[in-house]
């Protein structure tokens, strides 16, 4: 019983952890794109410090991702 449910913690950890990658990566791409249509120098320098701060966040959340498998398992990730 006790595996059947850390088995079920760690996959409900594992789903809450890629939904925020998902979200993670829909906004650096946002950012991309938003810096294509943007001419302000104030508002291109907040969305490049958005951008680099997510991609921060994203990295930690990677690590966090990739520490709930077994060691010698490893992910590989395209870089963002």
């Amino acid at each position: 019983m006790k595996t059947a449910i850390k088995s079920t913690w760690i996959a409900a950890r594992r789903m809450a952890l890629r939904f925020q990658m998902r979200c993670l990566l829909a906004h650096i791409d946002g950012c991309d794109e938003c810096l294509a249509c943007v001419r302000d120098p104030l508002l291109v320098m907040r969305i490049k410090v958005s951008r680099n701060i997510s991609c921060r966040e994203l990295a930690k959340v990677r690590a966090a991702y990739n520490a709930t498998f077994k060691p010698g398992v490893r992910n590989v990730w395209r870089t963002a």
